[in-house]
């Protein structure tokens, strides 16, 4: 019943009223020159934290708001941004309240929409989009990234509603949204995620953390095997475009600024508004703060970073060859530390990690991005890009990005996104015991009791048994205005869309094996709604895209779209890298290699898997996937 009713209402026709064709051309404007801004000035704001308490709902209304971003005119002044976020105790945050949960115990959360439109940004109504009949109406719905949740609570793009839930989508079916937390500890995020309109949503500021904590965490912060909480901060990095007057800049209409990082301009044969297939900005913000510093003191800090970019991928160091210790990653802790000098976080992908600022007193060391000005695509070997194996990480240090066609691409800009936040270290000590205790102890993480050999959890349960293997590829395409379109399916069928009927049912609690062969000359980091799963390895492949005609849409026009023909597999599988180890819900899918995950599908519903690419995601590299209910497993197998 569930595949019937979501094909049907899959296919309800997009509401393509004439009111974005007819909007009147806004004054032309100019953006904000970065250089304008003065780095590492503003303190990191660090997000209220919400402890919800019993099963009372917690509500949390998204409202517009104002919020200062660090930006002034010429007269020193501060530049006041239009933002949305969500209310909490009087105030709007932008981006929300950190929320902490602890495993076990059920969170209900009330997520108002009173947001009242027209949207700040360009809505392009030629792509899939939410069924809002009201063109000034703005739809939303927050899916909990990471979390391990009951389907009607997920946020899944058709389960969007307008203010006061004047319109609902297909799939809406609550108000309140439980959050059982059967899961250990870990880093997820709450964000936006209404159908065609996730990256615009983000970008206007609807996501935020949202931490699980378990016994296990506080037994590792006891033993002082984690730094305590006053040690601890959340750091979520999105780059963005600004206007003159200080106002959050997004492209998509004809006649405005492209952004002067990627260029892309709306032809004049595309729609106007019309969606790009992805966003660069030139200002990189920290909590909603562009280029803040962080005052710290000579200890070990605990960093829990999210990448919460549309399109950027992150290469992290820190000046001074400064390394990270990782202890966690998406779905929680490493079974033991992982030492790095470098971290690569593509978007959606989160990082717990440890920095230890001992014997940098009175010093200011500045977070840094090495990641290119367009969508990653690897490392390679620099004397033989056109032939070496792309990597997701950088063994030697040697390696340089891939342009993936064979040559390199540079890195971004040093003076502007490629510097993140600065850390100010305090002079001295306020502990004086902490360099004896470090002395007595030389292999342990600063003043803590960590080692590298140090057990963070109890060994992960490696799953290697799959009653399925799924063969999935990615496809980039031309829609039929000449734009990129970027899409999903099943090697066998090749490229679907969004709306096309559900290929991927799975079995109630069921264990499978799923290989995303990725064919375009980008990586695509893909995110698979419920499960958090294990990656197994990468490895090369050649094969050839067919051409298949399709239907585009919800339209009659025919396109080209393509099947993947697999011809061999190249090499040796690679296996994940140590930071990979742990439970994952995003993995970066190389170009030219087919990705391997495992994972059980322990929950009955409709869910979505999906590029976590926003501009990708949206149009319209994403797909459902059903588990059955367990009556339906147990009534298959008695048939």
């Amino acid at each position: 019943m569930f595949r019937v009713i979501f094909s049907l209402l899959l296919l309800i026709p997009l509401a393509l009223t004439a009111a974005a064709e007819d909007v009147a051309k806004a004054t032309p404007l100019r953006l904000l020159d970065p250089a304008t801004v003065d780095k590492f000035v503003n303190e990191l704001p660090i997000p209220v934290e919400i402890h919800p308490q019993g099963s009372a709902p917690l509500k949390l209304p998204a409202r517009p708001t104002e919020v200062w971003m660090g930006l002034r005119d010429k007269k020193g002044k501060r530049l006041m941004t239009k933002a949305w976020g969500f209310e909490y105790a009087g105030r709007i945050h932008s981006p929300g309240p950190t929320i902490r949960a602890r495993e076990g115990q059920p969170v209900f959360v009330y997520w108002a929409n009173e947001l009242p439109g027209p949207h700040l940004f360009p809505v392009d109504r030629s792509i899939h989009l939410a069924n809002v009949k009201d063109p000034k109406a703005v739809p939303m719905v927050i899916h909990l990234h990471g979390g391990h949740t009951e389907w009607k609570s997920d946020g899944n793009p058709l389960a969007w509603y307008t203010r006061n839930y004047r319109e609902t989508g297909p799939l809406f079916e609550k108000r309140i949204y439980e959050y059982d937390n059967s899961q250990d500890a870990a880093t997820i995020w709450y964000h936006d995620h209404t159908l065609g309109m996730t990256r615009l949503n983000v970008y206007a500021g609807l996501f935020g953390f949202y931490l699980v904590g378990d016994d296990n965490e506080d037994r590792l912060i006891q033993e002082k095997l984690l730094p305590a909480q006053e040690r601890t901060f959340v750091a979520a990095i999105t780059d963005s475009l600004f206007s003159s007057d200080g106002q959050l800049y997004f492209p998509g209409w004809r006649d405005q600024p492209p952004s002067p990082v990627s260029h892309e301009v709306v032809k004049n044969n595309w729609p106007n508004p019309s969606h790009l297939d992805e966003f660069f900005g030139n200002f990189i913000l920290v909590n909603g703060m562009t280029w803040p510093k962080v005052s710290v003191t000579p200890h070990v800090y605990r960093l829990r970073l999210l990448n919460a970019s549309d399109t950027r991928t992150l290469i992290l160091r820190i000046d001074e060859n400064t390394p990270f210790v990782q202890v966690g990653g998406d779905g929680g802790f490493l079974d033991y530390p992982v030492k790095l000098n470098e971290l690569i976080l593509a978007p959606a992908e989160r990082a717990d990690v440890l920095v230890d600022f001992s014997g940098y007193e009175g010093r200011e060391l500045t977070l840094r991005n090495f990641g290119p000005d367009v969508p990653f695509k690897g490392f390679v070997e620099a004397n033989d890009p056109k032939n070496s194996i792309p990597l997701v990480y950088n063994p030697d240090g040697k390696r340089v990005l891939s342009d993936g066609r064979g040559g390199i691409t540079p890195a971004t800009n040093p003076n502007t996104t490629g510097q993140i936040l600065q850390f100010h270290i305090a002079p001295k000590s306020t502990d004086a015991t902490s360099n004896k205790q470090k002395s007595k102890i030389k292999s342990t993480i600063g003043d803590l009791k960590l080692t590298l050999n140090t057990p963070l959890r109890a060994p992960l349960n490696r799953l290697n048994q799959a009653s399925r293997t799924r063969q999935l590829a990615t496809y980039r395409l031309d829609d039929p205005y000449g734009r990129n379109l970027l899409m999903l399916g099943p090697v066998k069928e090749g490229s679907l869309f969004f709306e096309d009927p559900t290929t991927e049912i799975i079995q109630h609690n069921a264990v499978e094996i799923w290989e995303i062969y990725n064919p375009t000359v980008s990586a695509h980091p893909i995110h698979i709604h419920l499960v958090e799963f294990q990656v197994l390895d990468r490895q090369p492949f050649k094969g050839k895209l067919i051409a298949k005609p399709q239907k585009f849409m919800h339209t009659d026009k025919i396109f080209q779209g393509a099947r993947l023909e697999i011809e061999s597999l190249q090499g040796k599988p690679l296996p994940p890298q140590p930071e990979e180890s742990g439970p994952k819900d995003t993995v970066i899918a190389l170009p030219g290699q087919v990705t391997r995950v495992i994972a059980r599908f322990d929950r009955e519903g409709l869910y979505v898997w999906h590029c976590h690419l926003l501009s990708h995601e949206d149009y319209d590299m994403m797909r459902p996937f059903r588990v059955l209910a367990p009556s339906l497993v147990n009534k298959r197998q008695s048939n």
